[in-house]
């Protein structure tokens, strides 16, 4: 009895160390691109595209503002002219969309299986493909025009008919361009218009906004640190420019944005831009409802929302009354600087006028502002009110100065200084 299980331990032993046989599986289509693959490659081409149309556009705006010695019609005349000369690159902006399109249809088939995308019979394939190792390349693939037709055969999630009638209408157009010698009239709101009906269905898993904001941290000076911090500057003005080409009805499509309603400064993205050069910004930013008291703002660039005070801006000039931490949102100035104090004193320039400084301090920071007025007397009264306005109370004191016409600030005469105690 203990010789027999002593042989069956050992023919368990036997079992378990036996080792498993190990299968292969040898594949003749090598280098298969993923669902991955083709949506990159669709990106960047539709981010060219987008780069294409929105840079000649701005070039454009800044021309006509450089034009400043032309008359209306001559600014009429070398905008048709402009626009005449950026067809060759606006056509190719145009083609890169549609095969950005291409790209992603491809990868949404490939996800289900990238062999549905190899067309033809077996007889046409590359020779020797069932005894030599091809790469996915040497095959011919599907025809634009049947993508969305196989996609929508195999797919859970077809496309639908608007999306379809779109494709096909894009594709016909980019054939005309490039099988034709005919000037095909392209404007920017065409391109614009096309690459966001693109992103709406095959590039929608990000916000547009917010994948530019990342394809401009991820550019091509990115490795050498150039350009950083400006992302944001950057594609608030594209957002601005689009919206500029854009119909009402396709602002409120593609961004969410109300063209009827007032916009604002959007606080969190000035406070993540580059502020060194830039003054101007644009208004992309808007109240979540249309209550007389609502307290936030949604941006369509950031896709944040920040609570607000609804209160009027100090500056005169301004009729703002959105404010964010001591900012007004409409002209973007600070609620406590001294350049939001008027006085009935101050006179327009004039022979009979004198301007003076106001040199304004508090702890390290020093500002400084200029009015006209009759005469000493009143510019250090009108100091004397300033510094007496509400919101102008942490400011420690005014250096009043008299600025001879034509003379270098080093050589003005100060007058007094009002300084507060207590």
């Amino acid at each position: 009895m203990e010789r027999d299980i002593e042989w069956h331990r050992s023919l368990a032993h036997m079992a378990i160390v036996t080792p498993e046989p190990q299968w292969h599986v040898y594949r003749m289509i090598t280098e298969i691109p993923t669902a991955a693959d083709f949506q990159a490659a669709g990106l960047n081409q539709i981010y060219l595209a987008w780069q294409i149309a929105i840079q000649t556009t701005q070039e454009y705006d800044r021309a006509r503002e450089s034009a400043l010695d032309l008359e209306e019609e001559e600014i009429t005349a070398a905008g048709k002219a402009y626009w005449l000369k950026s067809q060759p690159i606006l056509a190719n902006a145009f083609g890169l969309v549609q095969q950005a399109m291409e790209m992603s249809l491809k990868g949404r088939i490939a996800a289900i299986s990238p062999y549905l995308l190899i067309s033809r019979d077996p007889k046409d394939w590359p020779s020797k493909v069932d005894t030599t190792p091809i790469p996915f390349s040497d095959f011919r693939t599907l025809d634009a025009a049947d993508l969305v037709k196989v996609h929508n055969t195999f797919s859970d999630n077809p496309l639908d008919d608007q999306f379809k009638a779109f494709w096909d209408g894009v594709r016909r157009d980019r054939n005309k361009v490039m099988h034709s010698v005919t000037v095909h009239e392209f404007n920017p709101s065409i391109i614009v218009r096309t690459i966001l009906q693109a992103v709406e269905t095959l590039f929608s898993d990000v916000k547009w906004p917010l994948r530019l904001i990342k394809m401009e941290e991820d550019g091509k000076y990115a490795a050498y640190g150039l350009g950083e911090y400006y992302e944001h500057n950057i594609v608030m003005g594209q957002i601005e420019t689009a919206l500029s080409y854009l119909e009402p009805s396709e602002k409120k499509r593609f961004f969410s944005f109300d063209s009827k309603r007032r916009a604002y400064v959007c606080p969190g993205c000035w406070y993540s831009a580059n502020r060194d050069y830039q003054e101007e910004w644009p208004a992309l930013a808007q109240l979540t409802s249309k209550s007389s008291n609502c307290g936030e703002i949604h941006c369509i660039l950031c896709d944040q929302d920040f609570a607000v005070e609804r209160s009027d801006c100090m500056n005169p000039d301004c009729k703002g009354n959105v404010l964010h931490e001591g900012t007004c949102l409409t002209c973007h100035s600070e609620q406590d600087s001294p350049y939001n104090f008027r006085s009935d004193l101050e006179k327009k320039p004039s022979k009979e006028t004198v301007e003076y400084s106001f040199w304004w301090k508090r702890f390290a920071q020093t500002v400084a502002d200029r009015s006209h007025f009759i005469d000493e007397e009143s510019a250090v009264e009108h100091a004397r009110q300033a510094m007496s306005a509400p919101h102008l109370l942490s400011w420690e004191c005014v250096t009043i100065r008299m600025q001879p016409l034509g003379a270098l600030e080093l050589r003005s005469t100060v007058v007094g200084t009002w300084l507060r105690e207590g």
